[in-house]
């Protein structure tokens, strides 16, 4: 070929890059512009407080029926126009929860009080990403899962520290995430499918929405995971498989959970794509070497951050000793009380050590456990029990029915891709079961393949669409095709679980700030002040209503009293909400650390303003800030602040 037509082609495809950047580039932008600037106007201007009082219900069957009956019109147009109102009814869904949170300062799963005072195991995972960020690592309880915790650092150092917008982003990730994944399976199984799928994954999500949780995280790598293997299953494309099943690896790295789907994904792989040959090789060998990537960076994070007597996934032998016994993760600390003593690679070694003497004294104890397990599963309501507080919900019986009915047409259809993909994660999620049981934890470790749960209930509707002729449901818009955008999102999530936690942590040093005297009947902290951290306690009547960080004194009262009736089991938290009922309007709560100690620390002062930066305070503890007393566990974290002084060094 001549010089010259070698110009023209290469004259021709910058011709075409140019016109697709400055055409589809340009609208896909337009409208991630216009969805993003749609959520955070939702959680500046806030939603009507009757309606968050809705959407924090607990029994919610028509709230359920409302938003699919929402998504699939959201979904329902063709072009560019389609585009935007599901991608931005998405974000709006997931926003007027997080924006009710922030009205009622409370969500449905006891992990948040206030809008912004971290509670129960939020509090080691939000002081371990401040520790991190401090030039410090994360504590005992955060390392088990330091992906999550790596990425709460990251978003806290890029946003300034702003705890606020930090969720707002973490929520906007996974919201983000299960669109995607709600679009491939509209292209392949239609709107009423992918609408479906959408609101069962919001009705897990809304349970920790708002909250320092490992869920986040989880719930947007499990989603992405499954999207790319969806992809990658229609398209017969291997490499999308194996982006898929890394970051599905990640996933439950984040949160311990069904890690038997993933050596079924890896023998799939190979039976999907083996051509003329019985398994193939290269699938095997690149499954293999991604799931072993993802194991490795949550290694190589975990040494990194976590203390040396840390181990990973320590808590795995309390529930195996559980399972054996017919207890649960607690047992063995109740029959054992001296485990308590014992630092995390001591008590994880000596649990194993009492796993083998249980087993040895019940050799049948392991299979009773097994079938206990799975009975819970199967037959207790559980699958979708975060659907309903009710213990038998008419949309968890509809979801179970609808999930048998997926079943039983993938059994038929096993040959096809689709149908042998579904089979065979479901195989993988229930062989996992009785390692991750449910008295334990509830859904919570099976965090990561929600949305391979999820998708179930809404292929069955698109199976019962096509036996019962409603081609409404299964209508497939057309949309601009940008395959794109799903690899492009999928790496950006992985490089940040992975990449950003180990540039935070390289980047991150102790502080350095002068000390200051106070009077020696008082005490001194050091903590660094940053917008979006601390929550103001307002009068009744200077305010229209209460928005986050802005409370009326009334409003905070009654979420105490909510907070205290919710979690009423917690010893620690009849206290702690006695002492905060005490405060007066005019008063600033801010969660930080102790720069010193690196402890949760809740700075109450009634100053005007804290200026930005290291700040110094003088004042006292409620209690020792090191009571090892039930009573005091919250109570400890409370500093009255005299005054507070800015510090450099």
């Amino acid at each position: 070929m001549s010089h010259g037509k070698l110009e023209i082609l290469k004259i021709m495809k910058f011709n075409k890059f140019f016109k697709f950047f400055s055409t589809e580039a340009l609208y896909y932008l337009a409208i991630f512009i216009i969805s993003i600037v749609i959520y955070f106007l939702i959680l500046t201007i806030g939603i009507p407080t009757k309606l968050s009082q809705i959407l924090l219900s607990q029994d919610i069957t028509g709230l359920f029926i409302g938003s699919v009956i929402f998504l699939y019109f959201a979904y329902l147009p063709s072009g560019w126009i389609g585009t935007l109102t599901s991608f931005s009814g998405t974000l709006i869904l997931f926003a007027i929860q997080l924006s009710g949170l922030w009205r009622s300062g409370l969500n449905l799963s006891g992990y948040v009080m206030a809008g912004l005072l971290t509670m129960t195991d939020t509090v080691a995972y939000y002081s371990s990403a401040l520790n991190l960020l401090e030039g410090g690592i994360f504590s005992n309880i955060a390392s088990w899962r330091p992906l999550a915790h790596g990425v709460l650092a990251s978003l806290l150092g890029l946003t300034g520290q702003n705890f606020q917008i930090t969720i707002a982003l973490l929520v906007l990730i996974t919201a983000i995430a299960c669109f995607l994944l709600a679009s491939e399976v509209q292209r392949s199984h239609g709107t009423g499918a992918a609408a479906l799928l959408l609101t069962i994954l919001f009705f897990y999500y809304r349970i920790y929405l708002g909250t320092a949780s490992t869920e986040s995280l989880g719930l947007g790598l499990g989603a992405i995971g499954l999207a790319l293997l969806w992809r990658g299953t229609i398209e017969q494309g291997s490499k999308c498989c194996l982006l898929g099943l890394f970051i599905l690896t990640l996933a439950l790295n984040t949160r311990a959970g069904t890690f038997f789907i993933l050596p079924a994904l890896i023998l799939w792989g190979g039976w999907l794509f083996r051509g003329s040959s019985r398994l193939s090789g290269r699938f095997l060998l690149g499954g293999f070497s991604v799931v072993f990537l993802g194991f490795l960076c949550n290694s190589l994070i975990f040494k990194l951050v976590a203390p040396a007597d840390a181990t990973p996934f320590s808590n795995f032998s309390y529930s195996l000793y559980g399972l054996i016994t017919g207890g649960n993760w607690q047992s063995v600390f109740v029959q054992h009380p001296e485990l308590k003593n014992f630092n995390d690679v001591q008590a994880s070694q000596k649990v194993y050590e009492l796993v083998l003497e249980a087993l040895r004294a019940e050799p049948l104890g392991l299979v009773r456990g097994f079938l206990r397990a799975w009975k819970n599963f199967l037959w207790d309501d559980f699958v979708f029990s975060f659907i309903s507080s009710a213990k038998v919900s008419k949309v968890n019986i509809i979801l179970q029915l609808l999930t048998l009915v997926a079943l039983f047409n993938a059994y038929r259809q096993r040959q096809t891709p689709i149908c042998s993909f579904i089979l065979v994660t479901t195989t993988g999620i229930l062989l996992s079961v009785p390692f991750i049981p449910p008295w334990d934890a509830g859904m919570r470790p099976y965090m990561a393949t929600i949305p391979f749960i999820a998708i179930l209930p809404a292929l069955g509707l698109a199976v019962l669409a096509h036996k019962m002729s409603w081609p409404r449901l299964l209508l497939v818009p057309t949309h601009p095709k940008n395959s794109s955008f799903l690899w492009i999102f999928g790496l950006a999530l992985a490089l940040l679980t992975t990449l950003g936690t180990i540039s935070t942590k390289l980047l991150s040093h102790p502080p350095q700030f002068a000390e200051i005297s106070c009077s020696k009947t008082t005490e001194i902290i050091y903590f660094r002040n940053s917008g979006g951290s601390s929550i103001n306690l307002v009068a009744d009547k200077s305010i229209r209503q209460t928005n986050v960080p802005n409370i009326t004194i009334s409003d905070f009262r009654k979420i105490l009293e909510q907070y205290r009736t919710r979690q009423i089991a917690h010893p620690g938290v009849p206290q702690l909400t006695k002492e905060l009922s005490q405060l007066s309007p005019n008063t600033t709560i801010i969660n930080k650390i102790n720069l010193e100690t690196g402890e949760m620390v809740w700075v109450v002062t009634q100053s005007p303003s804290v200026s930005q930066g290291i700040a110094a305070a003088c004042g006292k503890f409620a209690v020792a800030p090191h009571s090892n007393l039930v009573e005091d566990s919250y109570l400890r974290y409370i500093f009255y602040a005299d005054s507070i002084t800015g510090t450099k060094k």
